[in-house]
């Protein structure tokens, strides 16, 4: 192999190091625990992206890694718009319910 060459990142392989990228992403937006993104985290996965999308065809995999990652974020936004449209109803329903048990009280 020349200095040139570089080797095949499959799909499989190259989405399961993206997930984790996402997932620490997901973990730092919801503030749970996560140190952020080093610059070696950044370059690897920016390496990674890069070279799966520019791999010489059958292996040139920029369309599926475009479906996946936008099928990612897709359901991370509507988890979390759900769950807060739920939270909010449920606040709602709360203070309908305590104005209506205070006037039943009058």
């Amino acid at each position: 192999m020349t200095t040139h060459e570089r080797k095949t990142v499959d799909l499989e392989e190259g989405w399961a190091f993206m997930q984790k990228g996402i997932t620490k992403l997901k973990n730092i937006l919801e503030g749970k625990p996560e140190p952020q993104f080093s610059s070696e985290d950044y370059m690897m996965l920016y390496t990674t992206i890069y070279n799966m999308c520019t791999q010489k065809p059958p292996h040139d995999y920029s369309q599926q890694l475009y479906d996946k990652y936008r099928e990612s974020f897709e359901e991370y936004i509507s988890s979390m718009v759900s769950s807060r449209v739920f939270r909010v109803l449920i606040v709602g329903l709360v203070r309908v319910m305590m104005i209506l048990f205070t006037s039943v009280r009058l």
